[in-house]
């Protein structure tokens, strides 16, 4: 913790030849208080932090000490009641300095907004969420000027210009607006501010462009003549993404051959912590063969240690895949449409939702199950794959499919 102490401010003289006394106020805010007492470079020990060499230094100590425990225990309180990591620097001053604190008006209080956020962010588990929250701020951080920000000063026209000057895509907007606004959200559950500049505005949103393959491009990818080794073993990959439920890039690069017990593979979800549990089919098991790693499941997660960097090399070679027609079977096609692909396929083929949910691994909130009902879904899920590479494979037709899938 960063304590309040005295010293000599040296950098300009006073018009006697003195310089003034202040108090550091250790709250990282680089205040400095006057104590209206001042001396001459030789009076003053810096190790002591004390006047020295005058009649009158017992007295001035004295009332230096009086005025530093004063700061200190104004300090503690401030610190106590949350307003020392968020107010700005000007009303820290303001309530340092005045003879009682009661005395400055509650209505001059501004929050600093970046510090706040600091709070905010450190709250975050995962480092690439702190990431996206950090970007945020820079992004406020321009509009603003680069200045001090406080809450109190993002309005309703101030929202406005934000989200102009970020630019770009509405959805990609969004994205910054939710952050700012959950960091608004967290600086009034704490209590660090009463004012809430989204209570009318409305954050824009616009539907997406589904990211899945039709069956018929599934099969495209699948069955397509590669000229490149490299190409295939990305096409590999992605299947394999498509065939444990649409797995992601990050979590299917984390795994090892220690993750596979039983004809199974066990892994928690990195980006929901959600637990998984897949059973490896036969066509699986194949291309974990093929490309079999020595760290890590697949081979190219040995070279590849930043999976967002892979990403980038299979959305090249998804791209680079020609359909029957000579074309590119869908351009846009990333690793991600492994995940949409699997789960729009189970919603054709007429799988259950709640089956859906819990092969996505998305939170299954609301089943309050017993350790049977729990492996009876697993069943399900299980079997709910099995269909869609069955269907992958011409070996079953969607129009005229009696599911195995059962209900609830």
């Amino acid at each position: 913790m960063a304590t309040s102490f005295c010293l000599l401010d040296k950098r300009r003289p006073l018009q006697d030849g003195t310089f003034p006394i202040k108090i550091a106020a250790g709250c990282g805010t680089n205040i400095y208080l006057s104590t209206g007492l001042s001396v001459r470079l030789w009076e003053w020990d810096p190790d002591s932090a004390k006047v020295v060499d005058r009649k009158d230094a017992k007295k001035l100590n004295a009332a230096l000490e009086i005025r530093l425990l004063r700061t200190q225990a104004r300090m503690l309180q401030l610190r106590e009641d949350g307003r020392l990591a968020t107010a700005s620097a000007t009303y820290l001053r303001k309530l340092l300095e005045a003879p009682d604190m009661g005395e400055v008006p509650e209505e001059e209080r501004r929050t600093d907004f970046y510090r706040i956020a600091e709070r905010c962010i450190a709250t975050k588990d995962k480092e690439g969420t702190r990431q996206i929250y950090r970007y945020t701020v820079d992004k406020v951080r321009a509009y603003a000027g680069g200045g001090p920000l406080y809450i109190e000063e993002m309005t309703l026209t101030w929202l406005h210009g934000l989200d102009q000057s970020i630019g770009g895509k509405v959805n990609a907007r969004a994205v910054h607006l939710r952050n700012l606004r959950a960091i608004c959200n967290f600086a009034l559950d704490e209590g660090l501010t009463s004012f809430y500049p989204f209570r009318k505005f409305r954050i824009k949103k616009e539907e997406t462009r589904k990211k899945s393959l039709t069956i018929e491009q599934l099969r495209a990818y699948a069955t397509a003549d590669i000229t490149y080794r490299n190409d295939a073993m990305h096409r590999d990959v992605f299947l394999l993404m498509f065939y444990l439920r649409g797995i992601d890039t990050c979590d299917l690069g984390a795994l090892t051959w220690g993750d596979v017990r039983d004809g199974r593979v066990e892994y928690r979800r990195q980006k929901t912590g959600q637990l998984m549990d897949v059973r490896l089919e036969p066509e699986a098991l194949e291309i974990l063969g093929r490309w079999k790693g020595e760290e890590h499941l697949l081979s190219v997660f040995d070279r590849y240690k930043n999976p967002h960097d892979y990403d980038r090399r299979l959305w090249e070679a998804l791209k680079r895949i020609k359909g029957p027609d000579g074309e590119p079977i869908e351009p846009d096609c990333s690793s991600k449409w492994a995940r949409h692909t699997w789960a729009t396929l189970c919603a054709e083929l007429e799988v259950a939702d709640p089956t859906i949910t819990l092969g996505m691994g998305h939170s299954s909130a609301g089943h309050r199950t017993t350790a049977i009902y729990i492996k009876r879904n697993r069943q399900k899920v299980d079997d709910a794959n099995r269909l869609c590479i069955d269907y992958l494979w011409g070996k079953v037709t969607a129009p005229n499919l009696t599911t195995r899938d059962g209900g609830d």
